[in-house]
């Protein structure tokens, strides 16, 4: 095969421009399930929470105006990258099929990227700090005058893989995908560039910026204990049991229980079974939605 020219060059950044879209629309991503995307416009995002969500009420005389608290929690966005180097031979020789394959599998990689950041931040739930300066999963965060905890068993003595059942319905789910540049699959084919006459090669990659961070603890209870029957409910009864300061309740409503691959089976036994001990009705039939994320998985 003659050597590349700048024709060939760029129906090959084509080829494998289009592989990777290929392989980005062939991935249905799932964070979306436990993450609000946010859009950045800079550097990092400064969060500034209502510490306690304002309900509507009766207007009487002059508005009331819900003070912003002063919690700040920032995200700051990270710079994320995948490449490959394409050596010239390998064009010249008509090897370029396998690039391709990388190609789709760079698209795929991107697509899922938000599920590899979101549901692991939601298992560091158990030790690292959201808005209030309390771990997301806790046993005393501050509200209603009170202190409230979003964990169902023991977290000093639980060891199981993590589990949680959280409200997708809210408009601030329990993680935050903060969004600050999509990722795009970039080329340096030219054979005039500097690169390629000191390197004989081509480069061609993907990148994007992004981070993702907490939202409100109040939409998902965690858990390392079983996933029994029993832990369910306890789990529903801690969600449920939100108030506002005024003891109104908040009115979250578990939908959805995410688990992991070791928990899968005993989601399906406690939510898509419709009978059970034998033959009787099982209560919690259908009573959720179940994610199953090969992303979460026991902490070291």
């Amino acid at each position: 095969m003659p050597a590349p020219s700048a024709e060939i060059l760029h129906a090959l950044t084509t080829s494998l421009s289009a592989a990777f879209n290929r392989g980005l629309t062939g991935v249905t991503p799932q964070y979306l399930r436990i993450a609000t995307e946010v859009p950045s416009g800079s550097a990092s995002n400064t969060y500034g929470w209502l510490a306690d969500l304002p309900t509507i009420k009766e207007w009487v005389g002059e508005r009331q105006m819900a003070l912003l608290a002063q919690y700040g929690y920032v995200i700051t966005n990270k710079t994320w990258e995948n490449s490959i180097r394409v050596k010239r031979e390998n064009i010249e020789d008509d090897e370029i099929g396998q690039y391709s394959v990388i190609a789709a599998a760079f698209g795929q990689q991107v697509a899922a990227f938000p599920d590899t950041l979101s549901f692991p931040m939601l298992v560091a739930g158990f030790t690292t700090e959201c808005f209030d300066g309390q771990y997301f999963f806790d046993t005393d965060h501050p509200m209603a005058g009170s202190t409230y905890s979003n964990i169902v068993g023991d977290i000093a003595t639980d060891t199981g893989e993590p589990w949680f059942l959280i409200d997708e319905s809210q408009a601030l789910k329990p993680v935050i995908y903060q969004k600050r540049r999509d990722f795009d699959f970039k080329s340096l084919d030219d054979l005039s560039s500097e690169h390629t006459f000191k390197n004989n090669e081509f480069l061609y990659g993907v990148d994007g910026r992004c981070n993702v961070g907490f939202g409100f603890w109040q939409t998902a209870c965690g858990s390392r204990a079983a996933l029994t029957t029993e832990n369910y409910e306890a789990a529903v009864k801690v969600l449920q049991g939100m108030k506002r300061d005024s003891g109104q309740p908040l009115g979250i409503r578990p939908t959805t229980l995410v688990v992991g691959p070791n928990n899968r089976a005993a989601a399906k036994k406690i939510i898509d079974a419709m009978l059970v001990d034998g033959g009787d009705s099982n209560i919690y039939y259908k009573d959720v939605d179940i994610v199953n994320s090969p992303f979460i998985t026991t902490p070291a």
